[in-house]
């Protein structure tokens, strides 16, 4: 007999779940490795149609141009991932089937080199260095007048950043102390970034701090002890501390307007112009009002604002999610901007979706900038050479004495592990000459984890997979011989040559843009005027901001 089908009477089933995500279930499947093509996406076109006439304008109006380094971020991008300046060679050695994958320009600017090194970091720390304890991210904001200064002056921006730690690891031990708990050590891994999320220069920390201290065991290492999450009156009060303390810091070393000057001739003229205008987000004044709070609305948890300098301490992850940790690495090392949210409108300006509404929700959902503007945020965007964007303090410093003594980190996956992980998680060989107790010396050194291996732990695509029989493809030689680089491209009927660049070409709309940029207000800033070096990016001692005085008006209360 024919099984009997549902009527419109009988009840509705059941919802089965069988979904990790919604829409999952009718998401295409992943798809396997394919070249990257750098030449057509939209940031390769616009920097190779405007580079000439950005360092051309910049020279004709500033003297020197940029520094040295901004053209080498922005020519080493043209040249990452494109064939004709090299490639490796991977075969299958079943069936023969070949691919070729250009060279990474390892730069600053490419979102791709630094999202290969986001991901590379991320699994150092978990793998070799974070030790399996609770943390949390604290998240330090500086006010809108000392933007500029951060810019140029590093030693100012270490010394606030030590000077929040310290206030940090000392409001951690004076918990544990009224806890009973016996004095132990701390650390931090600090992220240093220098964007916003609307391309504009915004310098702020994530510093990841476990969420306890780490007190001596009797066999001599370290053993984590937790301690419970922070209210928002204790976040408040420490908020409140660490403005204090970093006001007067600010006070003490940016007081002297001849060490300004000094400043201020190190950066050329060109840069000044680009980072006076990046601090500036290119939203229209209408667009940056806020809108009318409901006194009803509760503040955002574990968040406090004092004198302009805000702290966040709401984004915490288990000591067992070691997956959470490692996202949570990767988003204080993401690169300034999404490359898929990029596109250019027809009329040849440049159209850069936000992540959400900006300033607030009723704010503007993209930004609309001309190209010559657009790069020269990408400028201020780039950091120096030699400046670190990653900083260690306390326990988890090279140098500490305490690391050595840290919990070893949990065993990841093989598939996942980098060398030294694996390494260290084999057992030690049997040495009847020493001691059981005695503390192995630790191998800190680094090696990234191969190409192909970080793809797989990022993105599930295993790029030495065979497409046609599944095989293990294998790496044959890395080619940069330009003779052989174009025998093999010809013979694949590939282009030889490399997308070409436009050349140089004035325009009088875009010299006055250079000159008179865009004057937007800032939400940070109350009086909503726009920076004073904007209006004279060329004078010295006239144009410095006088950030000493500027705090002593806004000076957190005693």
């Amino acid at each position: 007999m024919a099984g009997r089908t549902s009527g419109p009477l009988d009840p509705p089933l059941p919802a089965i779940r069988y979904e990790r995500d919604p829409d999952a279930a009718v998401a295409p499947l992943p798809h396997g490795y394919r070249r990257r093509e750098p030449e057509k996406s939209a940031l390769h076109s616009i920097i190779r149609q405007h580079l000439e006439t950005f360092l051309a304008q910049a020279r004709r109006l500033h003297g020197e141009g940029y520094p040295r380094f901004i053209e080498r971020e922005f020519r080493r991008y043209l040249a990452c991932g494109i064939l004709c300046h090299g490639f490796a060679r991977v075969r299958c050695p079943e069936c023969g089937q070949e691919r070729l994958v250009g060279f990474s320009c390892k730069g600053r600017l490419c979102p791709s080199c630094v999202g290969r090194r986001m991901a590379d970091t991320a699994a150092y720390l978990v793998d070799q260095l974070l030790p399996e304890a609770d943390y949390r991210q604290w998240v330090l904001t500086f006010p809108w007048t000392l933007r500029f200064r951060l810019a140029v002056d590093r030693r100012l921006f270490a010394a606030l950043l030590h000077t929040f730690l310290c206030t940090l690891f000392a409001w951690q031990r004076r918990r544990c102390r009224a806890l009973g708990i016996p004095a132990g050590h701390t650390g931090a891994v600090s992220f240093v970034q220098r964007f916003g999320g609307a391309l504009n220069f915004h310098p702020h920390v994530h510093s990841l701090v476990p969420d306890g201290l780490f007190v001596p065991a009797s066999d001599g290492s370290l053993a984590f002890v937790p301690l419970p999450a922070p209210t928002d009156e204790e976040v408040a009060a420490l908020a409140l501390k660490v403005a204090q303390r970093l006001t007067s810091v600010v006070e003490r070393l940016c007081d002297d307007i001849f060490e300004t000057d000094a400043l201020l001739q190190q950066t050329a003229s060109a840069l000044q112009q680009a980072l006076a205008a990046a601090v500036k987000a290119p939203v229209p004044r209408d667009q940056l009002s806020l809108p009318v709070l409901d006194p009803q609305t509760p503040p955002k948890p574990l968040c406090a604002r004092v004198a302009g300098f805000s702290l966040h301490a709401a984004q915490a992850v288990a000591a067992d999610d070691r997956d959470g940790l490692e996202r949570l690495c990767r988003y204080g090392l993401r690169p300034p901007f999404a490359q898929e949210r990029l596109a250019r409108r027809e009329d040849g300006r440049v159209l850069y979706h936000l992540r959400r509404p900006w300033p607030h929700p009723q704010g503007a959902t993209c930004l609309v900038l001309e190209p010559l503007d657009f790069l020269r945020r990408l400028a201020a965007l780039i950091p120096a050479p030699y400046a670190h964007t990653i900083r260690y303090h306390g326990c988890f410093a090279n140098r500490a004495r305490s690391r050595d003594y840290l919990p070893a980190p949990p065993t990841p996956p093989a598939a996942l592990a980098s060398p030294q992980a694996a390494d260290s998680a084999a057992p030690p060989a049997a040495d009847s000459g020493t001691s059981g107790t005695a503390h192995p010396e630790p191998d800190r050194r680094r090696t990234p984890l191969p190409w192909a291996q970080l793809l797989r732990r990022v993105f599930f695509i295993d790029a030495l997979k065979c497409p046609r029989c599944s095989a293990a493809m294998l790496v044959l030689a890395l080619i940069s011989d330009p003779p052989v680089v174009g025998r093999i491209l010809r013979h694949l009927r590939l282009p030889t040559d490399p997308p070409p660049l436009a050349p140089a070409r004035g325009s009088a709309v875009a010299q006055l843009r250079l000159l008179c940029p865009p004057r937007h207000a800032d939400p940070d800033d109350p009086a909503g005027d726009p920076l004073d070096l904007i209006a004279a990016p060329h004078s010295r001692l006239d144009s410095a901001i006088d950030t000493a005085d500027a705090f002593r008006e806004t000076r957190p209360p005693p």
